[in-house]
């Protein structure tokens, strides 16, 4: 009996354990719907951190602020697809500029600020344009005023000879297509319409760099050693100039430093004091040669031949354009940006108005050189001003272009789109007047002497200065 009542006991016991182990699992069983509304885990800012994820304020305050003044537009680092309508861009571009603003937190149909923000300030910095100082514009000033007493630069002096050379690219890139038409052959029909426009008795030579051999790392030593004077400095000769450059296929490397060195040489013998030396230096790209560019054109702009140098950048990205500028500015010559044929004829353009000045002079028909008001030449300034204007215009075209697609996707909401498009109205608009308050300010700048108009401008837009 008593062997009974304790295996009962023992049974009853151990029945007891595991309803009390099964109501214990009941109770610390989740409830999805009382939790989760949503059916999805939704991490909370504590798991976001944990994850190493960073917030949208964090993401912001990462970016650079939104440029506003003139000073703080023309001291900024362009974007890595600035320079060019989006459309221009290469597909590969277009899609990387696309993926760069992808990877940022999607937008839904109420963005908050924050969200705003970090949008603006990420497509401004991939977008934002190469906006022109005003003392670039002083630059182009001193070309249209060339022949004029009031300018104590000796470069800008009538000589009693005038001689023009030409660095061409005959790097590989120089076969990319623009408008349907190589860059090569684009370049090449450019200079001879521009040696062609010459007046009698001006001096050309053309000298092209990087068009041997191919851009592969085994011909580069070839590639980077070529650097061939095809027509030597003489009067012009159409002949003899369309068959050296027909000869000329886009090929290898840019050597650049050494086509800067060569052209001393090929100048050397004429000196500043009886020659005006002009040299139009044309790239699509930067050096890649292991030279160092800057260095010898500070050479170059120290040398007795006492150059008047222009820099143009061929349908160049954001980073050949600052090395570009770097060029230009240590040889004290002017840089400009063409993105096709029309604006590099424009550029050449300058040499034959300069030309012709000179002939002009030459037959004692020039006009009075102190009719050359500055207060003329300051108050229509129109290649600063267009050159602003196509920045502004592109920088609102192209920010808006990628979000299109993000909002066509719906990674950001519709409302979130409107709102950022609204801002590059807004910016634009703003930039517009800026462009209005340089062009006041040159104005008022008229009647000082040249250097003092450099000293004022560079002072009062350098990147420190506080000018709105």
């Amino acid at each position: 009996m008593r062997m009974r009542l304790h295996g009962t006991l023992i049974l009853l016991f151990f029945t007891a354990m595991i309803l009390a182990a099964c109501s214990e699992n009941d109770t610390n069983t989740s409830k999805p719907d009382e939790t989760n509304t949503d059916n999805e885990a939704v991490p909370t800012e504590k798991e976001q951190q944990e994850n190493n994820e960073p917030s949208v304020e964090e993401l912001v305050a990462e970016l650079p602020k939104p440029t506003e003044t003139i000073a703080e537009l023309v001291n900024a680092d362009p974007g890595p697809f600035s320079g060019k309508k989006y459309e221009d861009l290469t597909t590969e571009e277009q899609q990387e500029a696309v993926e760069l603003l992808r990877e940022l937190p999607k937008v839904g149909e109420n963005p908050t600020d924050e969200e705003i923000e970090l949008y603006w300030r990420k497509s401004l910095a991939l977008f934002h344009e190469d906006y022109a100082n005003p003392a670039e514009a002083l630059g182009v000033l001193e070309l249209e005023a060339f022949g004029s007493p009031d300018i104590e630069d000796e470069r800008f002096q009538f000589k009693e000879n005038l001689n023009v050379e030409i660095l061409l690219d005959g790097s590989g890139s120089m076969a990319n297509i623009i408008n349907g038409r190589s860059m090569m052959d684009i370049a090449k029909e450019s200079i001879k319409e521009f040696a062609a426009s010459l007046p009698e008795g001006t001096n050309i030579a053309l000298r092209v760099y990087g068009h041997k051999g191919t851009g592969s790392d085994a011909d580069k030593k070839l590639s980077c050693s070529s650097n061939e004077l095809i027509y030597e400095m003489n009067s012009y000769n159409a002949d003899a100039l369309g068959q050296a450059l027909n000869g000329i296929k886009p090929a290898g490397w840019t050597p650049l430093a050494k086509a800067i060195e060569e052209a001393k040489n090929d100048l050397s013998s004429y000196n500043g004091e009886s020659n005006t030396n002009i040299i139009y230096l044309v790239s699509d790209g930067i050096e890649t040669c292991d030279g160092d560019p800057v260095a010898q054109a500070k050479s170059l702009a120290n040398s007795d031949i006492q150059p008047i140098v222009n820099v143009i950048g061929f349908d160049l990205n954001a980073e050949g354009q600052k090395q570009l500028k770097e060029v230009a500015e240590a040889a004290k010559g002017i840089y400009s940006n063409a993105r096709n044929q029309e604006e590099l004829k424009r550029e050449l353009e300058r040499a034959r108005e300069i030309a012709q000045k000179w002939q002009e002079w030459q037959q004692k028909a020039v006009t009075s050189a102190s009719d050359l008001k500055y207060d003329q030449l300051l108050s229509d300034i129109p290649r600063f001003g267009i050159e602003w204007n196509e920045s502004n215009s592109n920088e609102k075209f192209n920010i808006r272009e990628p979000l299109r697609i993000l909002r066509d996707e719906g990674h950001i909401s519709k409302k979130a789109f409107q709102l950022l498009s609204d801002k590059t109205s807004e910016r634009f608009s703003h930039v517009l007047e800026l462009n209005k308050v340089i062009r006041k300010d040159l104005r008022e700048m008229a009647d000082k002497n040249y250097e003092t108009i450099k000293e004022e401008i560079n002072r009062k837009y350098s990147e420190n200065a506080d000018v709105q």
